[in-house]
C-alpha cells in the first residue's frame, strides 16, 4: 500500500503476484478447474489484508514496548525522588 495525500491507495497486482496466485489456485483446484479474475482478486485482497494486519501488529508491539520503557523510567525517577526526599 502506498500513502498518498491523506488517502491510502492499493498497489497494482504484479506479474509475479499473479503467477504465484494462479499457481496456488491450480494446486487447490487441480488442472481441470478454471479460476476467474474474481478468485485471483479474492486471494490477492486476502494477502493484502493479512500484510496490513502484520504491519499494524508490529506498530502496536513497538508502541507497547515504548510505553513499557517509559513506565520503567518513570518508576525509577519516582523512586529516586522518594529516596532523595
Amino acid at each position: 500500500m502506498r500513502r498518498g495525500t491523506g488517502r491510502e491507495t492499493v498497489d497494482q497486482v504484479s506479474a509475479a503476484d499473479m503467477e504465484r496466485i494462479q499457481k496456488l489456485l491450480r494446486e487447490v483446484g487441480g488442472p481441470n478447474v478454471s479460476w476467474g479474475a474474481a478468485s485471483v482478486l479474492d486471494v490477492w485482497v486476502a494477502e493484502a489484508h493479512m500484510e496490513a494486519q502484520r504491519r499494524a501488529s508490529r506498530q502496536i508491539l513497538v508502541a507497547t514496548w515504548a510505553l513499557v520503557v517509559a513506565t520503567v523510567g518513570l518508576v525509577v525517577a519516582t523512586l529516586g525522588l522518594v529516596l532523595a526526599g
